[in-house]
């Protein structure tokens, strides 16, 4: 998963300081943005028990320099084939796979994860593959002159210092730096941002759930301070209560919905969970979690990670399928969400979200927002694929998607009936193959980020958030001291 969202939104750099500024603290101000390193961004720490590297920020108390330590989380990776799906429900499984049936010539870097057929990574060690994740937020200056003495518990010169530059701000910069465990330092520093549970009706995964052919209830959920995301099968995410201060905690959401056009339910989330599926990786981790599963009908390969944080959910879509006549991703909210304000960046004013049609145009919105005493939901959408013409941009392939009616006539395909503050994208043209199994194919792979908050957030607000999103922080990566 190398997309742009997946790597934490940051573009690496190397040599000198970019920017100088008050180098005491973090200025960077991306409060729900993860940084995300691979193994091969730090060199220093490859061969490293990823149970051993820790974090430390670096602030003045009292002016005087005090090291605190802050959660950083080790996600291993490797490269394993897809399988095949297997035959029937009772075919056993064997490591090794995605499906854990057969092997296959189409291989990926996937998650490791020791519960599912993928196993554990090969590689026991921090390796160049593997990736690293610590928020932005908990940033802080670094030591000055002099200052050299590492953290207590740490193994002497094994530092390394990673400093954030962000390029929308004139001198906002942030530093964590990073070392290895003398061996008493929990790589959590005591915090758990997420707690995600996978929970299937049917009991463990390996010996209940049917990769042939579905579907696999769950009762599966993923809460912070902010949000709790409930997952009912794979590909069904169906719940979202914003419990940021002030938010009301209702669930707003009817369903994250995928179909290939609006007027079919041939193909929808509801058929994608209906057959032949596996998951790649179930994680729980201090600073995030991972849930990524494959297996769309005729799309076997076509996978969705989702990216679970203490503020936002980053979700990422990878087609993988023959050739379709096109493809459309909304979000269709809740009865409960009635009485929000929707805006996006075409049409910033806003309309009630009442169950009464609106209009808007067709243009493809760079974010979305939806606010009420509900609480408030940002979301800004990425694509990477080749299949736009050279010159041209999305909208040269793809319409944005409003409706809001809870008299429609169109069929809802799951869920509830309605169409209530519907939004997203719709691509109108033919894709062509996307599945590498099948041939020569085509890229096409969908970026969401969803921010969660309390209630009144503005246009404004969403802009500039959506500018973040979509600017990747400037890395460097240095030795310490």
């Amino acid at each position: 998963m190398r997309g742009r969202v997946a790597r934490g939104a940051i573009a690496l750099a190397t040599g000198a300081v970019l920017l100088t500024g008050c180098d005491d603290v973090n200025t960077v101000s991306r409060p729900d943005a993860p940084v995300v390193l691979e193994g091969s961004d730090l060199p220093a720490l490859i061969g490293t028990s990823p149970g051993s590297i820790v974090a430390f920020r670096y602030r003045r108390v009292d002016d005087v320099g005090t090291w605190q330590q802050i959660p950083v989380q080790v996600d291993q990776r490797k490269v394993v084939g897809f399988g095949q799906q297997p035959a029937n429900n009772t075919t056993p499984g064997v490591a090794g796979t995605v499906y854990g049936s057969g092997t296959g010539s189409t291989t990926a870097l996937q998650y490791a994860d020791p519960n599912t057929w993928v196993g554990a990574d090969t590689n026991t060690a921090f390796d160049a593959d593997d990736e690293l994740v610590f928020m932005v937020s908990d940033a802080g200056g670094k030591p000055r002159a002099g200052e050299v003495t590492a953290p207590a518990g740490v193994v002497a010169g094994s530092g390394v210092a990673v400093q954030l530059d962000d390029p929308l701000g004139e001198d906002k910069q942030g530093w964590v730096h990073l070392f290895r465990s003398a061996g008493s330092l929990d790589p959590a520093a005591g915090q758990d941002y997420v707690d995600y549970d996978f929970v299937l009706t049917s009991g463990s995964y390996k010996t209940t759930y049917k990769r042939a052919a579905g579907p696999n209830p769950e009762t599966s959920s993923a809460t912070t301070a902010n949000y709790r995301i409930g997952f009912s099968d794979r590909w069904i995410e169906n719940d979202w209560r914003i419990t940021a201060a002030g938010a009301s905690g209702v669930d707003i959401l009817d369903g994250i919905k995928n179909r290939f056009a609006l007027s079919t339910c041939g193909r929808s989330n509801a058929t994608f969970r209906d057959a032949w599926g596996a998951f790649v990786a179930n994680i729980d981790g201090p600073v995030r979690a991972i849930r990524s599963y494959v297996g769309a009908n005729s799309g076997p390969l076509t996978q969705r990670t989702h990216l679970l944080y203490r503020d936002r959910e980053d979700v990422i879509t990878d087609l993988r399928v023959h050739a379709i006549p096109g493809v459309m991703g909304f979000t269709d909210l809740a009865p409960a969400a009635t009485g929000m304000t929707y805006r996006n960046s075409v049409q910033p004013g806003g309309v009630p979200v009442d169950g009464n049609p609106d209009t808007f145009g067709t243009q493809v919105p760079t974010w979305h927002l939806v606010t009420g005493s509900q609480g408030s939901v940002m979301t800004a959408d990425s694509l990477e694929t080749t299949i736009i013409p050279a010159g041209g941009t999305i909208d040269s392939v793809a319409d944005g998607f409003y409706i809001d009616d809870d008299e429609t006539t169109v069929d809802q395909c799951w869920g509830d009936a309605d169409f209530i503050g519907a939004h997203g994208t719709s691509f109108n043209t033919a894709i062509p193959n996307t599945d590498p199994a099948a041939g020569t194919a085509a890229l096409f792979r969908s970026s969401t980020v969803t921010r969660f908050g309390a209630p009144g957030a503005t246009a404004a607000q969403a802009t500039t958030w959506a500018a973040t999103v979509n600017q990747p922080l400037q890395v460097t990566v240095t030795p310490w001291p």
